[in-house]
């Protein structure tokens, strides 16, 4: 056998291996199991859930699951028309720390109905990317691309995970349809560098507005916070439920 053919020889015995111990992984493994017959069902999933914890920060390799603090989506836009905050926005590269910190309060499994209920707190999450924004807030208007952050504390977030049957090599599997996270808010810092073309009077007047009016301004720009956390968070649960069948996350 020549060199080149046996470096090639020797790479695909690697991946080979590599990929029959990803294919190994246990549920297990990775997280604490419940199983379905347990009457604390419920706060079984909950201590489940809050160990997970640990991992947000290095992810999950096993099934590439990239670091969950800071989550990052590479873009998310709105388009609020309506209201008293009527603005066009994209946020690119937007990241959102401080998820390793959430207290998991209530957790309801619904194995027959597929259907899965978390409700968590935060006491901060903050957020930093770049912006490009035009509309109106109140009665002042708004223009800008740059940089932004913002700050959030007392939060409050509810997950709905809905899903159906799906039946693969004779074991059942969790199909999800969606999850949906919806997040409330105490108190929001919003700060937009470059407003206006860079005009620091104007813009430093914006930010103290929108300070002054978080609750308005946050209100509007809800949606892309809630639509980045569940496209997130929608991804890593799918990937669970893809791998293991319920025989495995639930045991009987």
């Amino acid at each position: 056998m020549s060199p080149s053919a046996s470096r090639l020889a020797f790479c695909a015995l690697v991946i080979a291996s590599l990929s029959g111990a990803v294919t190994a992984i246990k549920a297990g493994d990775l997280f604490k199991l419940c199983k379905r017959s347990d009457p604390e069902l419920n706060e079984c999933v909950k201590q489940s859930i809050m160990g997970l914890r640990s991992t947000f920060k290095k992810g999950i390799p096993e099934l590439r699951v990239n670091s969950l603090d800071p989550m990052v989506v590479s873009e998310i836009s709105l388009n609020q028309g309506n209201g008293p905050v009527s603005i066009t926005s994209t946020f690119k590269e937007l990241h959102i720390q401080g998820f390793s910190d959430v207290k998991v309060h209530d957790v309801k499994v619904d194995l027959p109905n597929y259907r899965i209920d978390i409700s968590v707190s935060l006491d901060w999450f903050y957020t930093w990317g770049d912006y490009d924004i035009k509309g109106q807030i109140l009665v002042l208007p708004i223009t800008g691309s740059g940089p932004s952050w913002s700050n959030y504390t007392m939060v409050k977030g509810r997950a709905a995970i809905t899903g159906h049957e799906v039946t693969k090599k004779n074991k059942t599997y969790f199909g999800m349809d969606d999850m949906k996270f919806d997040v409330d808010v105490g108190h929001a810092t919003i700060h937009m560098d470059n407003l206006f073309n860079g005009n620091k009077v104007l813009g430093d007047t914006m930010n103290q507005f929108m300070s002054d009016n978080w609750q308005a301004v946050y209100s509007e720009l809800k949606p892309v916070i809630n639509e980045a956390v569940s496209t997130l968070l929608r991804d890593v649960a799918k990937k669970v439920f893809d791998k293991f069948p319920l025989e495995d996350l639930f045991p009987k």
